[in-house]
């Protein structure tokens, strides 16, 4: 089907509140066959919103909506609707019943005001919220499918998935597949140029910054399942060939996570040193579901002090050197292996800006370090970056820098 997806919210429109529900809701429909053929933003306002959804139902055969389904005044979405399309609306009590109990479990009084919600549209299909209050509605109207849905993403989640996802699986045709690819350590600009001429077998690329990553995802359409996957993965095996270690990850995978299992699966363990990424890399590793396995210890060591005393950094060292310099860097890393026992030692210092740079070490210097045993490895280089992206693509690189370790260790 062809599916129009409408955000109402003077906040949305605004830009107050930045509306990932399209983008969410697109991906999904999206992934499971469907072509989304519109986007819209609307504010709370009756006409605005009555004006957005005929427009819709002229472009596509499915409306989602999210958004003003509320007890409060500015949450007039499915009033909007029926006066669009001259519905009725009718008050269901199943749904005073399931929201007054939900306000039993919580613990708190019901008010009057939420009877709103429960003002259907005569003959539709009831979307259960096992989260919050407001149900969603599925809706004939116009001669179009409507499926409105809270504009809460945890609501809106948990009704899509119930809900509207078995109901766009039984109306998709033929079979979809897709695969993503995450890469690290080259411009989006560079692996464009590696890829050129690369056999897709049918499947289409597409490229999505998300920084500091590059994202590639491929997309196989097929009459069946099989041969679907089939084309997926001949068109992979082509990809990885041109990228080689560019690529750490798929799907949902995170460096930290890759870096993670690699480690589990050497016996290995992992220490950290941090100056300039204050904890950043650490705060990455520690997101991993069962990074206690190898994860060691962090260590932020932000003033020159700190690294004398926790990593045992000398100091004539960041005298002759200073605090960000290939030396002090290798010290860090020596220093938190040393003191952790771990297997890899991984130090960062550097300069995040926007003040503090000279000609000789301009802001966005950084010196990355990982001690091992039989040798240290070192890496320096210059991200010319906010501040916050620069310690975001000085954490990555920091990980990608024990993780092509790791692949060489085991070769």
């Amino acid at each position: 089907m062809k599916i129009a997806v409408i955000t109402t919210g003077d906040e949305v429109i605004q830009g107050v509140i930045v509306d990932s529900n399209a983008a969410w809701i697109s991906e999904r429909c999206t992934a499971l066959g469907h072509e989304v053929a519109m986007h819209a933003c609307v504010p709370d306002d009756m006409r605005a919103i009555g004006d957005i959804l005929r427009l819709a139902s002229e472009r596509a055969e499915c409306v989602m909506v999210t958004g003003g389904l509320g007890p409060t005044a500015d949450d007039i979405t499915v009033e909007a609707a029926a006066r669009a399309f001259d519905a009725n609306l009718v008050r269901n009590e199943g749904i005073i019943e399931e929201m007054r109990a939900f306000f039993v479990r919580v613990g708190r009084p019901y008010s009057p005001s939420n009877d709103k919600q429960a003002m259907v549209f005569a003959g539709s299909e009831i979307l259960p919220n096992r989260v919050g209050t407001a149900p969603g509605l599925r809706a004939p109207l116009g001669g179009r499918d409507f499926i409105f849905l809270p504009g809460v993403p945890s609501e809106l989640h948990q009704i899509f998935g119930d809900s509207v996802e078995p109901w766009l699986r039984e109306r998709s045709s033929g079979a979809r597949v897709e695969k993503v690819f995450r890469c690290f350590g080259l411009p989006e600009a560079t692996i464009d140029e590696r890829l050129k001429g690369v056999d897709l077998c049918g499947a289409r690329l597409s490229f999505r910054v998300k920084f500091p990553e590059i994202l590639l995802k491929t997309v196989a359409r097929s009459g069946s399942e099989a041969e679907a996957r089939r084309m997926i993965d001949s068109a992979a095996g082509n990809i990885r060939e041109r990228l080689g270690e560019v690529i750490y990850g798929e799907g949902d995978a995170t460096l930290a996570e890759v870096v993670g299992r690699m480690c589990v699966e050497r016996g290995a363990t992992l220490s950290v040193a941090e100056s300039c990424t204050g904890g950043l890399i650490s705060s990455m590793i520690t997101d991993v579901p069962g990074a206690s396995r190898w994860f060691e210890r962090g260590a932020v060591a932000y003033s020159n002090r700190s690294k004398e005393e926790f990593l045992g950094v000398p100091r004539q060292t960041i005298e002759r050197h200073g605090a960000v310099s290939r030396e002090v860097a290798e010290a860090m890393a020596r220093g938190i292996r040393s003191v952790s026992g771990s297997s890899v030692g991984l130090a960062v210092t550097g300069i995040a800006g926007p003040s503090g740079g000279t000609a000789e070490k301009p802001v966005g210097t950084v010196h990355i370090a990982m001690a091992i045993e039989g040798g240290i490895e070192h890496s320096h280089h210059v991200f010319e970056r906010a501040r916050i992206e620069f310690r975001q693509m000085v954490a990555a690189t920091a990980l990608d820098m024990a993780r092509r370790h790791m692949i060489r260790a085991q070769s």
